[in-house]
């Protein structure tokens, strides 16, 4: 989930799946590693006293961190009139990123609706 988000609050999760069988996945990690600006107190909300306020537009850059085409992270930038707010996922596992690296190769395409 590259952002799931509203007035309060911004959250990016990234989850991974178990192998797919014949094409689909049936399996997915519904908890995965998430970030939110929850945890960032005064990042992000209705007003000024926020570095995101919300009441105004703001930019979302996704960045996919790789090293030899196995991924090793994503980052959200959330960028506002010269501030802004990072959302890193450090909390992010190794082993779970390459699980989601693999089932890149394999075919699963990012879908973003």
């Amino acid at each position: 989930d590259i952002m799931e988000a509203n007035n309060h609050a911004f959250q990016a999760t990234l989850h991974s799946c178990a192998k797919p069988s014949n094409g689909h996945y049936e399996f997915c990690d519904r908890m995965g590693c998430a970030q939110n600006t929850r945890t960032h107190h005064g990042a992000y909300g209705p007003g000024q006293e926020f570095r995101i306020d919300t009441r105004l537009p703001f930019d979302v850059h996704t960045e996919f961190l790789e090293d030899a085409g196995v991924l090793t992270g994503m980052r959200t930038i959330l960028h506002q009139a010269g501030k802004h707010v990072i959302l890193g996922h450090s909390n992010c596992l190794g082993a779970d990123l390459a699980k989601l690296s693999d089932a890149m190769k394999d075919g699963m395409s990012l879908r973003i609706t």
